[in-house]
């Protein structure tokens, strides 16, 4: 089931697609945002990130997390720094210096080993994705969103592998929810040179497939030529013959990045 919201109250629309969020009292909760590089438009909104907090606190966690990576281009403190995370009554988490353990996964194609950050192991993984082009996938959501918890700063290197290190990392950092932050998304040569265009739309489910396929129609693409979407509904990740709550609305037809 996905939950598709258009509604321009902001505060509405988020109310509504977490509404079936639910968190075990005690529990460990890890989110993990979009903040791929420092571009307020290219990242998961900062009120939306406020306002998950407050309602998973309402469950009495046991400790509330948010999680991100290094990369080539930016240091994670420095973004946390810039959007003001350090206001938010949260752990923030840096996966590129925590410490990790070997692990070898099984439903994978790139990584037959992977250094897995300890902190996670009994952590409740909950996915703020941003919706938005990219100049890479054409089309980057809640499947892409995982790649960013991927220790390694230099994440250049997996660039001529990009779609299956995409699913492998889904693989292993499944999620127990999924939001997508559709409220101002991104066309044209994103995440760099993109344009914001204003959609009024929040995306939410268990299923990252799906979450991403309702997502690409709404917005005039076919998820059958996003390559990482194909590939991880055939390794089981999720599917994009999806039951919806709510209707997919021909919100508008983004401009894709020139190839």
């Amino acid at each position: 089931m996905v939950t598709v919201v258009q509604e321009k109250d902001k505060r509405k629309a988020f109310t509504e697609a977490v509404a079936d969020l639910y968190i075990e009292k005690g529990s460990t909760v890890a989110i993990k945002p979009n903040l791929g590089i420092q571009k307020e438009e290219a990242c998961t909104d900062f009120q939306f990130m406020t306002w998950l907090v407050d309602y998973i606190a309402e469950f009495s966690p046991g400790k509330i997390m948010i999680v991100e990576s290094d990369t080539d281009m930016r240091r994670i403190w420095d973004t946390y720094d810039a959007f003001g995370y350090h206001s938010l009554d949260v752990e923030l988490i840096n996966t590129s210096e925590t410490h990790c353990t070997t692990i070898y996964p099984e439903n994978t194609t790139f990584f037959k080993s992977f250094a897995y950050p300890d902190i996670l192991k009994e952590s409740v993984l909950i996915s703020f994705a941003k919706l938005k082009t990219h100049v890479l996938t054409v089309y980057t959501g809640a499947v892409k969103n995982q790649y960013g918890l991927i220790p390694f700063p230099d994440k250049r290197i997996f660039h001529k592998f990009l779609d299956r290190i995409i699913v492998d990392a889904n693989s292993i950092f499944p999620c127990h929810y999924y939001l997508l932050d559709g409220f101002y998304a991104m066309e044209g040569q994103g995440p760099l040179e993109g344009n914001m265009v204003e959609l009024d739309l929040v995306l939410a489910g268990k299923d990252p497939v799906a979450v991403d396929s309702c997502a690409c129609r709404a917005v005039g693409i076919d998820p059958e030529t996003i390559s990482h979407l194909v590939l991880a509904e055939k390794k089981g990740i999720g599917t994009s013959a999806c039951e919806v709550e709510g209707e997919i609305p021909a919100s508008r037809q983004l401009r894709l990045p020139e190839q």
